[in-house]
């Protein structure tokens, strides 16, 4: 018994990680002030499209922000285009488009 329950606390473990990219992705939107609809929609895409370390950059544009104070998409498209990865402005700005209008 002692065999199997030190074989499963690894398992445990990593079940027990956290969030996804995704969902500290959708949070982070939210953050910097995105309504939650728009934030889980472009999420999704940009997890799909943007490496891990890209996804770590755009933490920068959430947290540099005065807590408590909403950005317009707009908005959060500008800061992110100061990243300078054009990759990262691409995939979001697509991303935005997309769900502001439904997609």
């Amino acid at each position: 018994m002692k065999r199997a329950t030190f074989l499963l606390l690894p398992l445990l473990a990593l079940a027990g990680c956290g969030a996804s990219p995704e969902q500290r992705v959708n949070a982070a939107l939210q953050e910097a002030g995105l309504p939650a609809k728009i934030a889980r929609c472009m999420a999704g895409r940009m997890t799909e499209r943007l490496s891990i370390e890209q996804l770590k950059e755009l933490k920068s544009v959430a947290k540099s922000e005065t807590p408590g104070e909403k950005m317009s998409v707009k908005r959060v498209l500008r800061r992110i285009a100061d990243l300078g990865d054009p990759e990262i402005v691409t995939v979001t700005t697509k991303a935005a488009i997309k769900c502001e209008i439904g997609g």
